[in-house]
């Protein structure tokens, strides 16, 4: 009777799980699996023509200067978006933290560029930022100040993506860390009150060792979006100026869809889910690694 039971709440267990696996299986695993073996033949743009050509499509790639310089754009975006907006997200969260009509315009406020589309809002801050019609550059020049082409100068181009990015995108790890921070127990700061305690020891002491699981699982996911970043590089510069903001996604989309490099794309695709997967393993194991220290 026992085991009967037992089973019986297993399978209900597995029949509300099957329809993830099934989903997982058709549009992931299946994708990726004929990614993987696809990468070893050579193919046009319509599925036709195979030809097993073995390991010289990574050697291809490999091979490509344009491939190392966009995982060193793509690096390069990595370490300037998820930094900044992870640090701008806690302080933003800390600081509308409390309960109050006014903070709850704010929230609403930072997190509506996450409900919009990156495109649109790609191209919104582009049509700021233009050279010749901006409206950043028109109120530069009213006050004196220099102006610059950002988008088509190689030292501004990247920061200027990594901004939109961070504009795009802090509102939703804000979300996500206003939430922890709503389960920090109120009775800590006040303990630490009494005992002498300002806010930057509490800062430190209480709200970050507090929310520290939900800031490595932020960080994770930021570096797992910022490696794949596209959208805003496709309409602000499209991987200009001089390849200085070419990303490996936007390689990957060029030798697919432009130069119909199938082979090469795939097996580019394939370098950055490696990538993805050993930074992303490394991540976690060192998140693991610094609990003890909160």
């Amino acid at each position: 009777m026992w085991k009967s039971l037992a089973w019986n709440k297993s399978a209900v267990g597995y029949i509300f799980v099957l329809p993830s696996v099934i989903v997982m299986t058709v549009f992931v695993l299946i994708p990726l699996l004929f990614s993987l073996v696809s990468s070893f033949y050579d193919f046009d743009i319509m599925l036709q023509h195979f030809r097993f050509i073995g390991l010289d499509n990574y050697r291809t790639v490999i091979s490509d200067e344009r491939f190392w310089n966009s995982l060193k754009n793509t690096v390069y975006f990595v370490c300037g978006n998820v930094p900044l907006q992870i640090i701008l997200s806690i302080l933003v969260a800390v600081a509308i933290n409390k309960r109050s009509r006014l903070n709850i315009v704010f929230r609403t406020v930072y997190f509506l560029p996450v409900v919009c589309s990156m495109t649109i809002v790609a191209m919104a801050l582009a049509m700021m930022f233009d050279y010749n019609i901006g409206i950043i550059p028109a109120m530069m020049r009213q006050i004196g100040l220099p102006v610059v082409d950002v988008f088509n100068d190689p030292t501004w181009a990247m920061p200027t993506i990594i901004l939109i990015s961070v504009y795009k995108s802090f509102g939703f790890t804000m979300v996500i860390l206003l939430a922890a921070l709503q389960g920090v127990p109120e009775n800590l700061y006040e303990a630490a009150e009494i005992d002498g305690a300002g806010k930057r020891a509490a800062f430190f002491r209480i709200t970050l060792p507090s929310i520290a699981p939900s800031i490595a699982f932020v960080v994770i996911t930021s570096i797992i979006g910022s490696f794949q970043v596209f959208d805003q590089v496709y309409v602000t510069t499209q991987g200009g100026p001089m390849y200085k903001t070419e990303t490996i996604v936007q390689l990957i989309f060029t030798k697919a869809f432009v130069t119909n490099e199938m082979g090469p794309a795939i097996s580019c695709a394939i370098l950055l889910f490696v990538v993805i997967l050993a930074v992303t393993l490394a991540s976690l194991r060192t998140s693991r690694g610094n609990e003890q220290y909160f």
